[in-house]
């Protein structure tokens, strides 16, 4: 960021909210919450006598797989006589039949929903419901052979159901907390579905609860709301089903991918980069769209779309699809990342950038959007994996701390965490050539010496002595102190530590919190006492009030 955008950027920090940048030169599907046990129940007493009588129907017992609730989930084997044609009314005369068994309670409570044909012969889906509502995830299938003979039966019908259906909270209101409770959504999101009154089976007790349906224009988030209570029930989540796609990057950047420091950009041109600097790598967690939006990143905001084949994204770097599908595959990575250490809810969202929307050349993370913007200006940012990561960053902390940064030292510490994460993120995927120097391709147009270097992680500057009053400056002495920390206990313990120190800060954080925060989090996360102190003294060997 060159310093007139600086100054307009510092002003944005005094008075709302920052936009944090880079300053350059120029948040698997998951299992339905529903009551689906996988482990197998035992039958209850009170069915034993009707499962008995199954069996001497059929000649033979079944194969059977008891739920949870002591009722069969699933049967497979002989379990009637042949009928020929078959209707629904045979699988629900089945049912009443058996309803001691299923602990069904009124088979009027089941709806039939499908019949549907297949070579095997038919089968009927019936769902449950409770003073006409849904039980949702509750349904029982009734499967004929060609013969007319019942040969299976699924059923994941909940028992002994007691609970007002009376709802005490609005659709509007349930509405309300499902979109407070999900990220933020994309402009051309669709519109949430009307909430549906259901029975919810994934609690110790079933719930009056509105299922809401939120598209984000990334992940489609389930939420289940009690309409008593107007609590969340279990864990939000996304009925989108993923792919796995792959791509063409530069890992890292093209001047670490080839441990070449005499590159230059050239104008964007093919010919200024060798072929060998290229790697084709899996994209995970695509919508399968042919569009670059997946789990934890999405270049929707991009004017230029990269449209893929097939979900293949192979472009050269002459190409906006290029810089879109490095920057999605560096931030997934580094979610991916960041979730292996075991922060799971650490910016657990789709990251929406654009790569095409800002000429200039710099980058920056807008709180205010959640979204992050990557500039052309010289080598384009979003070729440079250490850029993309930093800007991830700011992003990173500012779910972790809504608002940080609204310091002067609490800003430099942002600065100084990203450009840390920047490199630390790349070192695990492309090695450790150039280490502490940070974006050494995106620099090559504006920093002077080679290599090329926007910022270093191993800076001498002490504090307060080489305070500059210039968050990007002044955050070399942050990164510095979390890169010795590195050093001295390794990339992961020590990436561990950083992250789980921003929760003990404020927004309003300084040198000497971000500093406490760092011990307090290595005592409580069970570091050696020489762990601890190896922490303490690199912190106060730079200058740092440590009092933890």
């Amino acid at each position: 960021m060159r310093s007139s955008v600086l100054s307009a950027s510092r002003l944005v920090l005094l008075l709302s909210l920052p936009v944090l940048g880079c300053a350059t030169a120029a948040d698997s599907p998951q299992p339905s919450p529903t009551l689906q046990p996988d482990a197998e129940g035992s039958p209850l007493a009170a069915v034993l006598p009707h499962w008995d009588a199954l069996v001497a129907q059929s000649g033979g017992a079944p194969a059977v797989r008891w739920s949870q609730h002591g009722t069969p989930m699933s049967l497979f084997g002989t379990l009637s006589a042949p009928k020929g044609a078959v209707t629904a009314a045979d699988a629900r005369s089945f049912l009443a039949d058996n309803a001691q068994l299923l602990q069904l309670g009124d088979p009027a409570d089941l709806d039939e929903v499908a019949s549907f044909e297949s070579p095997l012969g038919t089968y009927v889906t019936f769902v449950q419901r409770y003073e006409g509502v849904r039980v949702f995830g509750a349904e029982v299938k009734v499967h004929f052979n060609r013969e007319g003979r019942i040969v299976a039966l699924n059923n994941t019908s909940v028992p002994g159901l007691g609970l007002s259906t009376e709802p005490r909270i609005s659709t509007k209101r349930a509405l309300a907390v499902a979109l407070a409770a999900a990220p933020a959504r994309s402009d051309d999101a669709e519109a949430p579905e009307a909430p549906e009154l259901v029975i919810y089976t994934g609690t110790d007790a079933p719930a009056l609860a509105y299922r809401v349906v939120v598209p984000t224009g990334g992940p489609t988030l389930q939420v289940f709301v009690s309409a008593q209570t107007g609590a969340i029930l279990g864990e939000p989540s996304d009925l989108n089903r993923y792919v796995d796609g792959t791509g063409q990057v530069f890992k890292d950047n093209a001047v670490v991918a080839t441990q070449n420091n005499n590159l230059v950009d050239s104008n964007d041109a093919n010919a200024a980069v060798p072929t060998a600097a290229y790697s084709t790598v899996t994209l995970q967690g695509l919508t399968g769209n042919n569009r670059l939006d997946g789990t934890f990143a999405s270049g929707s905001a991009s004017r230029r779309r990269a449209a893929g084949s097939n979900n293949a994204f192979i472009f050269l770097r002459n190409s906006n699809g290029f810089s879109e599908t490095m920057a999605y595959f560096h931030i997934d990575f580094a979610e991916r990342y960041i979730q292996s250490l075991g922060f799971t809810n650490v910016n657990n969202r789709q990251q929406v950038f654009s790569i095409d929307k800002l000429t200039a050349d710099n980058s920056f993370y807008s709180p205010n959007t959640k979204q992050i913007t990557y500039g052309t200006g010289g080598v384009d940012d979003a070729e440079d994996g250490e850029v993309i990561v930093h800007e991830y960053g700011h992003s990173v902390q500012d779910n972790q701390v809504p608002g940080f940064g609204s310091t002067e030292e609490g800003g430099s510490m942002g600065e100084g965490f990203g450009d840390y994460l920047g490199a630390t993120v790349n070192s695990s995927l492309a090695g450790d050539f150039q280490l502490t120097c940070i974006a050494e391709w995106d620099s090559t147009s504006y920093a002077a010496g080679v290599p090329h270097c926007l910022r270093r992680l191993d800076s001498t500057k002490h504090f307060p002595q080489n305070v500059a009053n210039e968050v990007h400056a002044d955050g070399e002495m942050w990164s510095a102190s979390l890169f010795q920390i590195r050093t001295a206990l390794g990339a992961a313990k020590a990436d561990k530590l950083i992250l789980q120190a921003h929760f003990l800060l404020s927004a309003s954080a300084n040198f000497k919190d971000g500093s406490n925060a760092l011990v307090t989090a290595a005592i409580n996360l069970g570091f050696t006492s020489a762990e601890v102190t190896s922490v303490r003294t690199i912190l106060q060997n730079r200058g740092f009030t440590v009092t933890a």
